[in-house]
């Protein structure tokens, strides 16, 4: 079985004068059905604060609120596997808020899961912590995007060196944290600068010399897994084929593959399947390996097993 772990729905235009397709549950479902991917992760997308999502969320797209989302994507059931979303600031915008009344609502509507978490605050933010805390006592996983220290736009703050990322791993060791964006796959290499993290620069180039922080945090933490969708998990893969290959197997029973195509158009499509298959074809991965990536840790971490 495969399974995208990272995929959308909604107008994502940042100007409704792009041309992109906006994505649908429809045309969502149509990708899934060509790529040959059996089930899908689905994240929902919001506007929770005034870095949090491109404007078109706000302003012209319909049914965007977590709820109807959420509610939509349960027309589904064969094909679609709800996550919630939320925000530490929520409620009382404290470390001592009480989330339970909006986690068992999401459990409630079979959410397996809750993000992706863009929440601009520092990943050992005491909210954050807290959050996190409540999420994992339920059993649910969170997929986190990540960025630099820098203003906006969004995604959970770090330093080069994930310091603030091991912080959160050690203080909710019970809940399942998956690495998503730039500030998190620029980590793959040691030489991370605080701009390689930041999303309007954060895709670093070149050879990788020397193993990066997720190295020894996947060694080490078994809360922590790895998402390795978007242009940031693709880049972090590419920019040195041969290390990328090595991650890929030594990690093979943590990470997942996901898309995170956020317009329906081909220009949306991202290449992420096709370059496992083809490693896969070429004996780079071993067929174990890539079941593992594309659909059978999903399986295990969702309980589909």
């Amino acid at each position: 079985m495969i399974i995208d772990f990272h995929t959308h729905i909604g107008d994502l235009r940042e100007s409704r004068r792009d041309p992109r397709e906006p994505v649908t549950w429809d045309n969502l479902i149509a990708r899934l059905d060509d790529e040959g991917i059996d089930k899908a992760v689905f994240l929902p997308v919001y506007n929770s604060s005034p870095e949090g999502a491109a404007p078109g969320i706000a302003l012209w797209d319909e049914r965007m609120s977590v709820h109807d989302q959420v509610i939509d994507a349960g027309r589904y059931p064969e094909r679609i596997i709800p996550f919630g979303n939320m925000d530490p600031r929520w409620i009382l915008n404290s470390p001592e808020t009480d989330f339970s009344e909006v986690l068992d609502w999401f459990v409630a509507h079979g959410c397996k899961g809750i993000g992706e978490v863009t929440s601009h605050l520092p990943m050992d933010d005491p909210r954050v912590i807290n959050m996190f805390r409540q999420i994992g006592a339920r059993g649910l996983l969170i997929v986190i995007e990540s960025s630099g220290m820098q203003t906006g736009p969004y995604g959970l703050q770090d330093d080069p060196g994930a310091p603030r990322l091991e912080r959160l791993l050690q203080a909710v060791p019970e809940t399942i944290i998956i690495g998503h964006g730039p500030g998190f796959w620029a980590e793959i290499s040691a030489s991370v600068s605080p701009m390689d993290k930041w999303h309007v620069y954060g895709y670093p180039k070149g050879p990788i010399l020397k193993e990066g922080a997720i190295w020894r945090l996947l060694r080490q933490y078994p809360n922590l897994y790895a998402d390795i969708s978007a242009n940031s998990g693709w880049n972090a893969l590419t920019r040195d084929p041969e290390v990328g290959i090595r991650f890929l197997n030594e990690f093979q029973d943590k990470i997942l593959f996901g898309t995170d195509t956020c317009f329906a158009d081909a220009s949306g499509r991202t290449p992420h399947l096709k370059y496992l298959k083809r490693l896969l074809s070429e004996g780079r991965i071993s067929q174990q390996a890539f079941d593992k990536i594309t659909g059978g840790n999903a399986q295990r971490l969702l309980g589909l097993t």
